[in-house]
């Protein structure tokens, strides 16, 4: 006898669910039908290779998220439940993994769990800021208006991180393409030319003997220098990951000329975004600048944040703990005193917002242009210096035979 899992609905249209012995899918079909039940699928046990595309690789795309969420608030507004409208959704959303997230949200819902609380089951799909919002979205009974929101908000994260990616695209190329130049060179040009130079048996410049010694330890201890590239990089990453050493590398972003005005931009932009919608929602200054503090990638931005919140808690205006950081300018201070004594400071963070994301823009789009001529100059630089020391020699050699 084999063994079959079946879904079925019973007479109330409860989902039943099971595994049942029996001949043939044919044979199980008669016997649920005979127990009442509408059969839905029948399928012999064993492994599911459907179950692979449920697998999470990479999380789910930002794409999914912001059609998740557009399509959410087009079902509420149009008066669908909540659970109906999730149900919906798990059947219409293509990646697999995440629709199989949305059908246990469903099931933690309809088993009375909030639409937070059942999200926060399955990590890393929506971050704190957004399961936030949908915290105070039910309390406020304002679900459809946030889910709008959420999904310009996403939208923009999204071109935000694509353009950026963009603008760190071509200096990666490029030096990639340097290395690999460089490489060639040592591995091919430079042996052959020392092959030659030892037919002649002629004393080689400094630099020559210095190319050719690189070129001899690249290619006789390739294996060395590859296990201490190893040791360094973990090295590194284990430093980074302590309190102290990620204080170091994240301050050590932040001085990089080029870079380190764009990651403070970025920075900016996404303290004023986010700050101005959890307030927006309904939030408490306290809970939004503690989720704000958590939403931002920089460790010293984070702490000024939590640092302000303190203050904040005590009493103290937002404006003033700002405007002793190092790290936030002196607008931002000025503008959120202003947005606090009028009592519009959601709409002036969301014009600050606006304002550093067009910085941004500007910047990641001209970074490749500042980068180029830079990066053309260090690779041939490096180019020159070992053509000079592979065809040196040569003058040499000619004025020795003629």
């Amino acid at each position: 006898m084999k063994k079959f899992k079946y879904k079925a609905q019973d007479s109330n249209g409860k989902e039943v669910t099971g595994v049942l012995e029996g001949k043939s899918p044919t044979r199980v079909v008669e016997s649920l039908q005979g127990q009442g039940l509408t059969v839905i699928d029948v399928r012999e046990e064993g492994f599911d290779f459907s179950k692979l595309a449920e697998i999470n690789v990479g999380g789910v795309p930002m794409k999914d998220k912001v059609l998740f969420m557009r399509q959410f608030a087009t079902m509420i507004s149009a008066g669908i439940s909540l659970n109906k409208s999730l149900d919906i959704l798990s059947q219409q959303v293509t990646n697999p993994f995440f629709a199989k997230v949305i059908k246990d949200v469903l099931a933690d819902v309809e088993g009375g769990s909030s639409l937070a609380g059942a999200f926060r089951k399955h990590k890393g799909v929506f971050d704190n800021v957004v399961l936030g919002l949908l915290d105070a979205a039910e309390a406020t009974g304002n679900l459809e208006e946030v889910l709008r929101i959420l999904a310009d908000e996403l939208e923009e994260k999204a071109r935000l991180q694509a353009k950026i990616k963009s603008a760190f695209t071509y200096p990666a190329i490029i030096v990639v393409v340097m290395i690999a130049v460089i490489i060639l060179l040592m591995v091919i040009l430079v042996p052959v030319m020392t092959e030659l130079y030892a037919d002649f048996d002629a004393e080689l410049p400094l630099v020559t003997r210095i190319t050719i010694g690189i070129s001899e330890a690249i290619i006789n201890y390739w294996w060395l220098i590859l296990a201490i590239l190893g040791l360094i990089i973990v090295g590194t990453k284990l430093y980074i990951d302590t309190p102290r050493g990620r204080r170091a590398f994240h301050l050590f972003l932040l001085k990089i000329p080029l870079f380190g005005n764009l990651m403070t931009k970025i920075q900016l932009t996404q303290f004023t975004r986010t700050l101005a919608l959890l307030l927006v929602s309904g939030l408490s200054i306290v809970e939004a600048l503690r989720l704000t503090s958590e939403s931002l990638s920089n460790v010293h931005f984070q702490n000024a944040v939590m640092e302000a919140k303190d203050e904040v808690e005590k009493g103290m205006p937002l404006a003033v703990p700002l405007s002793r950081s190092t790290f936030f300018p002196l607008l931002i201070s000025q503008m959120i005193a202003v947005g606090e004594e009028s009592g519009a400071l959601d709409g002036i963070l969301r014009k600050m917002g606006v304002l550093f994301n067009d910085e941004v823009n500007n910047i990641a789009g001209n970074l490749a242009t500042m980068l180029e001529p830079i990066m053309l100059i260090v690779m041939g630089s490096v180019i020159g210096f070992i053509a000079m020391a592979v065809y040196s020699p040569m003058f040499g050699i000619a004025e020795v035979m003629f």
